[in-house]
């Protein structure tokens, strides 16, 4: 009877997903194509599709799908490589999101004179965790293998949400067992905490929450086991603070009930050893700066968001 329970739950589980994934990119393809416009009218936008080799050993002919951004100034030398910011987009380790993040990607090539490596990543169900963190060594162990073009030495990570957690994991217990030396790490209202119940992220005015069923269901899909949740390759919160790098910069929103774990990490890493830039954007929800209308609320916290980042991205990379 276990057996039949486990492959209806399962069923149950995916025909979920697939509903939330039809639904959410009807709600955001117009937002989407917002940011796109803004990434080629104001940051001229020079993006190219690449394919990163992937270590997956059940798919040698696997690779990694990532948008390429080169800054208006022209693409690097061997004597004068460039610094270099990889992200990865929010998807709650299930939507398919890739591209998401362009406007942002876009505005870090342009005013930081940098490539800035927008990558894909598995989702679950179909690939639970750990093949996204999988993914994420990959990409940045690519970095490292083109040095004619990308400063190891010169590196930062960012995202949302679950990208978020993809960089802080990367910026924290994979930093030490990479090729690349990683600066400065930007989480964006991210997880930090999956082990956390619902009681636990109750705040005083949330605007339009995530539903604790939807968030279980999205941690269920990457991580199964309820005893791995707190392992520090899928909860950032329980990594080594002294793994992590020297820069850190994380925005919550005020409205968004994952705002509880993002301010705790924040405060958790401000040991005196390092530069922690913590904001919280008061009245926002989780997702809210996805296809930002100019002059609205939305628009100037998005501006606010990105401004930190892109101060500690110069102050990592030397290029203030």
């Amino acid at each position: 009877m276990s057996f039949l329970w486990d492959a209806f739950d399962n069923l149950r589980r995916r025909a979920a997903v697939f509903l939330i994934r039809i639904v959410f990119n009807l709600v955001h393809i117009f937002a989407v194509r917002r940011d796109q416009q803004l990434a080629a009218n104001a940051y001229g936008a020079s993006v190219e599709t690449v394919h990163i080799p992937s270590s997956d050993p059940t798919d040698r002919t696997r690779t990694i799908k990532a948008h390429l951004y080169t800054p208006p100034s022209g693409p690097a030398s061997p004597a004068s490589p460039k610094p270099v910011l990889v992200n990865w987009h929010g998807s709650g380790w299930t939507i398919p999101f890739h591209g998401s993040d362009v406007a942002f990607s876009a505005r870090v090539a342009k005013e930081l004179d940098a490539y800035v490596i927008d990558a894909d990543y598995r989702k679950a169900p179909e690939n639970p965790f750990p093949a996204a963190l999988d993914d994420v060594k990959n990409v940045l162990d690519w970095v490292a293998t083109h040095p004619e073009r990308f400063d190891a030495s010169r590196v930062a990570v960012s995202g949302a949400s679950a990208g978020g957690s993809l960089a802080l994991i990367a910026a924290s217990t994979l930093r030490k067992s990479l090729k690349v030396d990683i600066k400065a790490v930007f989480a964006h209202y991210p997880v930090t905490d999956l082990s956390l119940q619902a009681e636990d992220r109750v705040i005083r005015n949330p605007v339009d929450p995530l539903p604790p069923p939807v968030l279980e269901l999205f941690y269920s899909n990457y991580i199964s086991d309820v005893a791995m949740r707190k392992d520090p390759r899928v909860s950032p919160m329980y990594a080594k603070v002294e793994d992590y790098a020297p820069t850190v910069v994380i925005v919550a929103c005020g409205g968004d009930t994952l705002s509880v774990e993002a301010k705790r990490l924040a405060e958790r890493l401000d040991d005196g050893n390092r530069k922690v830039v913590k904001c919280v954007l008061e009245g926002m929800n989780h997702g809210y700066d996805i296809g930002a209308r100019p002059g609205t609320k939305e628009w100037h916290s998005r501006e606010e968001a990105h401004a930190l980042a892109m101060d500690a991205f110069k102050e990592s990379f030397g290029t203030r």
